[in-house]
């Protein structure tokens, strides 16, 4: 495993602090600086890395961002259930669940061929068993559905710290909606 110095701590610790989008927009970039380096031959990512990393390095490195990003979809998939369970929640039909997802009025995020739907979208008193404002938004984000999974439950520091789940269960929809709209913004 490769050592890290104090420097290259304080870079990675600052990636942390990083949306799920943001690392998404941040590796695009580097990905396209590191290709445009690599084909001109030039020591521009040694520079900026401040170090030359090894092709071991690189692919430990690598691992440990799989590993990192594997950790963090087993975590937002764990407090979720499955189609079937959906419809025995809401008194539904089995085929309701993959109707309302196609819709957009359900988020589910396919893991292992199974739908999976995020426990916290559900209202026992909001219109159709969800959260109040729960459609408009995901309509409005533009992104993936894990990463809308994602988003949903990640602090955000314009919705006063509390993730967009939680403010639309404080009735903040307008604000909501706002930073759906501009979460994805700059990626095509």
């Amino acid at each position: 495993m490769a050592v890290v110095s104090r420097e290259e701590a304080q870079k990675l610790e600052l990636l942390k602090d990083l949306s799920v989008q943001e690392v998404q927009t941040f590796a695009q970039i580097l990905k396209e600086q590191v290709h445009r380096s690599l084909e001109n031959g030039s020591g521009e990512i040694d520079a900026l890395l401040g170090r030359r990393y090894s092709l071991q390095d690189r692919a430990q490195l690598e691992l440990e961002s799989l590993a990192r990003a594997f950790a963090h979809r087993r975590e937002i998939l764990t407090a979720t259930i499955s189609a079937p369970e959906v419809a025995k929640l809401l008194g539904t039909s089995r085929q309701t669940p993959h109707d309302r997802v196609k819709a957009r009025t359900l988020l589910a995020v396919m893991d292992n061929g199974i739908l999976r739907f995020p426990l916290w979208q559900f209202d026992p008193q909001g219109l159709d068993g969800v959260l109040a404002g729960l459609s408009a938004v995901l309509k409005a984000l533009q992104v993936a559905d894990f990463a809308k999974a994602s988003w949903f439950v990640r602090p955000n520091p314009v919705l006063d710290g509390l993730s967009p789940a939680d403010a639309l269960k404080k009735g903040m929809l307008d604000r909501v909606l706002e930073e759906a709209a501009a979460v994805g913004r700059g990626q095509n």
